[in-house]
């Protein structure tokens, strides 16, 4: 093989490669375009509500007492959900950008306890089987991060079913891996939308299929999004199971 034969395969790797390299740019920045669009969608519907309770108190609509109280009640739930909404995509930043979360060593028997606790007081209509098997149960990670997997799964069941739907929480150890599972005895998850349960800004049917999306603040479409990209942060995974009915999340974190 020529010297000549060697530098022109060599430049036609290189071709091939900046090719794919441009292209992968490309697909980033539409799928950044995409999310940006959708996030400015998202929070424009709390602002708008507000806005208009704001119009409609300049007016004069507000001076019933009872409409004013009911109108505030609404304004402060949209501004909890923009908030709550505006945290996520924080958060979502951070990660994709490689920052990283605290590492201290997190009880995870602890944090489901509490984490089926506030569910139950959130949503009483829910019951929850908490099942935690014996050992240890520690990862290394950040534990506010930790919480929220296992809340968000949590509110995933209290926002996409209907009340008197039962869940079940365990935790165990397989391999050199602690297991988190959540299922629930729900409508389940529909068929089209099971390969895009962890995209961001993918809705289910509130109280109707535990699916996509789940935040604590009412369905915003970035619950098992935030889910995802913080097991991956841990080097852990997450998945959702085949099963007969419901739904069934599975969490692996590598053990401490």
């Amino acid at each position: 093989m020529t010297l000549i034969f060697m530098l022109l395969l060599a430049a036609v790797g290189l071709g091939v490669r900046l090719r794919q390299e441009r292209e992968n740019h490309r697909k980033a920045e539409r799928r950044l375009l995409e999310f940006l669009a959708t996030a400015g969608h998202e929070l424009r519907t709390p602002l708008t509500a507000i806005s208009g309770y704001v119009q409609l108190a300049r007016l004069g609509g507000l001076a019933d007492p009872e409409n004013f109280d009911l109108a505030m009640s609404r304004m402060t739930d949209e501004t909890r959900r923009t908030l709550a909404l505006i945290d996520e995509l924080v958060l979502l930043a951070r990660l994709d950008l490689g920052q990283p979360l605290r590492r201290e060593r997190v009880n995870l028997a602890s944090l489901c306890r509490d984490a089926v606790a506030d569910a139950e007081a959130c949503s009483p209509h829910h019951p929850i089987q908490l099942t935690i098997l014996p050992g240890n149960h520690t990862v290394t990670g950040d534990r506010d991060r930790l919480y929220q997997v296992i809340a968000n799964l949590l509110a995933n069941v209290r926002h996409h079913t209907p009340e008197g739907t039962r869940a079940a929480l365990g935790l165990g150890t397989e391999d050199t891996h602690r297991v988190i599972e959540v299922m629930d005895d729900g409508p389940g998850i529909p068929a089209e939308l099971r390969n895009s349960a962890f995209e961001r800004f993918v809705h289910g049917e509130k109280a109707r299929a535990p699916v996509v999306d789940n935040d604590a603040g009412g369905g915003n479409g970035l619950g098992l999004s935030v889910v995802a990209a913080i097991v991956t942060a841990h080097g852990g995974r997450v998945s959702l199971e085949p099963g007969s009915g419901g739904a069934w999340f599975r969490v692996r974190l590598p053990a401490a």
